[in-house]
This record gives structure tokens, C-alpha cells and sequence, in this order.
């Protein structure tokens, strides 16, 4: 509910390419392990129409990953088997998952492609709705009558790990069928801050909008192995650290030569009026 450019750069070029740690001295140095394709997109219990996108790594620093096309995918929903179709976007495949609301059970994602195949699990865990009193983000009122705010796009110390998505006036609002837009996604984690090895990047995001103007606030649910998927990943793209120059292979949860994360997510939707988040 996909940081740089896109989710795929981040969940593929981290292993082929130093991600985030930008150093000219040093070569590119082609990864040990080429993987067949990557996986993105899941189930989520916002609508019933459902995106899996799946590319082919990109194996230099300056390419892109390539879609993978003529894939059988498929969902189980604990009951049935789903067939996923390749949409008008190559690469993004689509179906629609009545039941999507499944909670506490495992939805399992079958792919075969050239003669091989791969197999992730999830399960789906009910969102903490939206508390007005702990939001990511601050908000203050400024002598012009407008509203300034700051969205951290990591958080620590929370009790439960989850991603969200704050949309507004030039900001998008959530689309699960698009998966160039993870630069506006932000996180808090359950897991502390890295360590001095792994010293954070003060990333944020910043606004300044009308008191009478509208804020859409997403959050999304992740499992514990999700979560700690997300948190290892930012350790090699975001987290810069002295012990990081070459990324550490990320385990995701799919099986076989390929990576990625296929997740089931519940969704709490809130609307504010930014005058109504200044604290």
C-alpha cells in the first residue's frame, strides 16, 4: 500500500547495484546472484481489484528492470484459486479478489514462468485504525493563516510496524494498480533505530497548504516478517552505514530464484482538514 525512484529499484537494484550509497570511487560490482524476476503488489482490503507486478532485474546501474510477461499467476484466497491476468501494462497483472477480508488466514501466490515456480505467503493481519493522537507527521499554524507540516518517513518505537501514505493537494492519492509512487510512502517501525553503524538519513517530507484544505491519510497493516523484510531493506538503501557498501542479500518471502515481497495488507482510510492537525 512499493523510496528513490520506485519500489522495484529498491526491492531489485539493491542487490545489484550500492543503492543510496552513493560513493564514485568505488566500481560497480555486478551481483553474485541474478535472479529470474521480482514480485511486488499483494491483497489488500481497500477494493477487491488486486495488482501483482513482476520484472526482470536490471543487471546495470543504468537500465531498468524489464516487465516479465506470459507469467500464469495466481491466488489462493484460502478457498479458491484466483487466476491473475496481465493488464494493458505489461508486467501488472490483475483480478478481482472478492475475499479480500480473509483475517488472520494465509493467501498464498503461485507464479510459473519458464518452466519454474514460485510460491509466497502472507497472512492478513487487521490494521490498528487511524488514532488521531498519534499520527506520523506534525503540523503547525503560521502567521499567513496556513498550515506547515513535516512527514518523517521513518519512525521508531511504535508498537506495531506499519506503512502509510499521506496524500494531499500535488500528492496522490493511493492506487495499488501504480507502483512508481513509493517515494511517498513512510513507515513506523516497532524495531528501534539502527545503530551507529547504520546512522539515519533525516529524510521527510514537508507542506504547506490552506487551514480549509484536505488531507487523505492511508495506513496500512504488515505482518511481523514483512515488517522486518522492509526494515533489513532499509539498512542497504537508506541507512547509510560504514559496514554497508556492498548490499546484503534481503530475504523476501518468495520462493525460489527470485525476490521481492508479496503481501496481504487491511487498510484504514481517514480524511482531515489540515487546521484539524496542528497540535
Amino acid at each position: 500500500m512499493n523510496t528513490t525512484r520506485n519500489i522495484v529499484l529498491l526491492l531489485v537494484s539493491m542487490l545489484l547495484v550500492n543503492c543510496g550509497k552513493d560513493n564514485p570511487e568505488l566500481p560497480f560490482m555486478k551481483s553474485e546472484t541474478i535472479y529470474d524476476l521480482a514480485v511486488e503488489g499483494g491483497i489488500n482490503t481497500y477494493q477487491r481489484t488486486q495488482y501483482i507486478r513482476l520484472t526482470k532485474p536490471a543487471l546495470h546501474p543504468d537500465s531498468l528492470p524489464k516487465p516479465v510477461s506470459n507469467a500464469d499467476v495466481k491466488v489462493n484466497d484460502g478457498k479458491n484459486n484466483i487466476a491473475f491476468h496481465e493488464t494493458a501494462t505489461r508486467g501488472v497483472y490483475s483480478a478481482v479478489v472478492n475475499n479480500n477480508t480473509n483475517y488472520n488466514k494465509v493467501y498464498t501466490l503461485t507464479i510459473r514462468y519458464n518452466n519454474r515456480e514460485y510460491l509466497a505467503t502472507d497472512t492478513l493481519r487487521q490494521v490498528i485504525n487511524i488514532n488521531d493522537d498519534y499520527l506520523p507527521l506534525s503540523a503547525i499554524k503560521m502567521a499567513s493563516g496556513n498550515v506547515s507540516g513535516i512527514i518523517p518517513k521513518h519512525t521508531f518505537g511504535y508498537l506495531y510496524s506499519s506503512k502509510w501514505l499521506i496524500a494531499y493537494r500535488g500528492i496522490p492519492a493511493w492506487n495499488p494498480a501504480k507502483f512508481d509512487e513509493a517515494n511517498y510512502y513512510s513507515y513506523t517501525h516497532s524495531l528501534g533505530s539502527p545503530n551507529s553503524l547504520y546512522p539515519l538519513t533525516n529524510q521527510s517530507r514537508k507542506f504547506e497548504l490552506k487551514a480549509d484544505e484536505f488531507i487523505t491519510i492511508y495506513k496500512f497493516s504488515m505482518t511481523e516478517r514483512y515488517a522486518r523484510y522492509l526494515y533489513a531493506l532499509f539498512q542497504e538503501t537508506e541507512w547509510k552505514g560504514i559496514f554497508s557498501g556492498v548490499p546484503a542479500k534481503i530475504n523476501g518471502n518468495i520462493s525460489g530464484n527470485a525476490q521481492g515481497y508479496f503481501y496481504v495488507t487491511d487498510v484504514d482510510v481517514r480524511r482531515y482538514r489540515t487546521s484539524e492537525l496542528i497540535r
